[in-house]
């Protein structure tokens, strides 16, 4: 299992969804086919960003036919969450196409602004070495890697540092926005904005991410408070 983060520079469906305002993407799943991929994503914004989102798509010249399969109302929001299947014919230097060329399947993705945080897995270690050449063949290097695991190494320790969701994705946000840098580049209360919630919200899920790691990473019991 490899996670990494890319900019959307590399990933060419992430590019077209980030270039428009207030738009959050998940990537459900992509299936490889004869002549691209078949990629279902979740994209949540407004019904006018969402349709327009939806134009764009099927005026690109990589996009073969985009299909709306479903509409959700989001709770306590304007915004609704559609989900898109899309026929899109892969570039030749787009990550998705290292990734599926070195038999790696490609599990979920969340966009990040001007990143994409990726899973995937790869057969075997052979796999994953046949990706990091592809990628050095085609000189890409904006690219971080988060982790590298056996499925058996996770399943035995469960999830690494038992973040949740949204704990991951403040921690993830905080640290690529240069919240930690000295000194620092962002405040809670826009990176609160940048997730629709507050800062409060936002400080709560960075906290509780923060001590999880901590205490994992220096091997520290969390003993509960008398």
């Amino acid at each position: 299992m490899v996670e990494f983060t890319v900019s959307v520079d590399r990933f060419e469906l992430g590019g077209l969804i980030a270039e428009r305002d207030g738009l959050d993407a998940e990537l459900e799943r992509i299936i490889p086919t004869e002549h691209g991929v078949i990629p279902y994503v979740w994209v949540t914004g407004t019904q006018e960003n969402l349709d327009t989102l939806a134009e764009s798509l099927a005026q690109s010249e990589t996009v073969s036919s985009v299909t709306a399969l479903d509409d959700l109302a989001v709770n306590g929001s304007e915004k609704t969450q559609r989900l898109f299947r899309i026929d899109w014919v892969l570039p030749e230097l787009d990550i998705i196409k290292g990734i599926i060329n070195a038999d790696g399947v490609i599990l979920e993705g969340q966009s990040l602004k001007d990143y994409w945080v990726i899973r995937f897995r790869f057969p075997d270690h052979e796999h994953v070495a046949e990706f990091y050449q592809y990628l050095a063949d085609q000189e890409i290097t904006d690219f971080q890697i988060d982790s590298i695991y056996e499925l058996q190494d996770r399943s035995e320790r469960g999830d690494q540092f038992d973040l949740t969701p949204d704990q991951r994705e403040a921690i993830t946000l905080a640290a690529q926005r240069g919240y930690f840098s000295t000194p620092r580049e962002v405040t809670l209360s826009e990176l609160g904005d940048e997730l629709d919630i507050t800062e409060q919200a936002f400080s709560q899920r960075l906290r509780a991410a923060t001590e999880k790691i901590i205490l994992s990473a220096l091997n520290i019991p969390n003993i509960e408070p008398r």
